[in-house]
């Protein structure tokens, strides 16, 4: 064997030059992989939020789980007891003997909804529901009806009101009549006030929950599916604008075709 010979192999042959075991080799070379593995995984760019969903996602996406696939159709009912949970627990913060089921916030239902939901990718389904959107719109409905209920009672009170002035110096039986009455409305009135006010607590908890969950949702987003859609989005965007530019439009395709003409010619 000559010294270039020796060379040679030296050069393109690293692992016999190194006099290694077969043993050493390949644990070197598993510790490679490893060392490579780790700094893909825990780079400056890596997106921890997506590697989180992707864990899962290969474990709850196979037909063990199947009964998942509906999992978006629940998630209104446990919308509805986490507010009332909510609620409650907030009214606990007022008492004076307060136990662990008292809390003024809880914001990992929300981050828990956002992030099942994107294992499953069923985003776009539970927004086809409209949920939120129909949930709020019910709100609006019961408040407005509120507010009708509350204008009538302040007129059938005032109506009252002005009788009870003409019809002074009654009897006593009459006056002691006139009494219950103001107190059936005194309480009607309560009862309204209490009304308004669990009303726009629910609005308020629904309107917080919703926000939650559109702000949690965010970490979750598949950033390759966003930037399609973003171009999607420009697409139909430069569409829109070639459609409104209704004037322009047979005479660029005119152009377009007598540009194709002189191609062909």
């Amino acid at each position: 064997m000559t010294g270039g010979e020796g060379g040679g192999e030296g050069e393109g042959g690293g692992e016999e030059g190194a006099n290694l075991s077969e043993e050493t080799v390949r644990a070197a070379k598993n510790l490679d992989e490893i060392i490579g593995s780790l700094s893909a995984a825990f780079g400056e760019g890596t997106d921890y939020f997506t590697v989180l969903v992707n864990v899962f996602r290969t474990v709850l996406m196979n037909d063990a789980h199947s009964h998942l696939d509906n999992f978006y159709m629940i998630v209104p009912s446990l919308c509805l007891s986490w507010v009332e949970a909510s609620l409650q627990a907030k009214d606990m913060m007022y008492k004076k003997n307060r136990n662990r089921d008292a809390y003024y916030t809880d914001d990992g239902f929300a981050m828990g909804i956002a992030y099942i939901l994107s294992i499953l990718n069923q985003n776009e389904k539970f927004e086809a529901l409209h949920w939120f959107d129909s949930l709020r719109g019910k709100y609006e409905a019961d408040q407005n009806e509120l507010k009708v209920k509350q204008r009538q009672q302040a007129e059938r009170m005032a109506v009252k009101a002005k009788k009870k002035k003409k019809k002074r110096g009654g009897y006593f039986s009459r006056a002691k009549k006139e009494d219950s009455s103001t107190d059936d409305e005194e309480d009607a009135v309560t009862t309204l006030q209490l009304t308004g006010k669990r009303l726009a607590e629910h609005q308020r908890e629904v309107n917080f929950l919703f926000f939650s969950v559109r702000g949690a949702s965010i970490f979750f987003h598949d950033k390759e599916k966003v930037n399609k859609g973003e171009g999607g989005e420009e697409k139909n965007n430069k569409e829109e604008e070639v459609k409104a530019d209704g004037g322009d439009g047979p005479a660029g395709g005119g152009g377009g075709g007598g540009g194709r003409g002189e191609d062909n010619e």
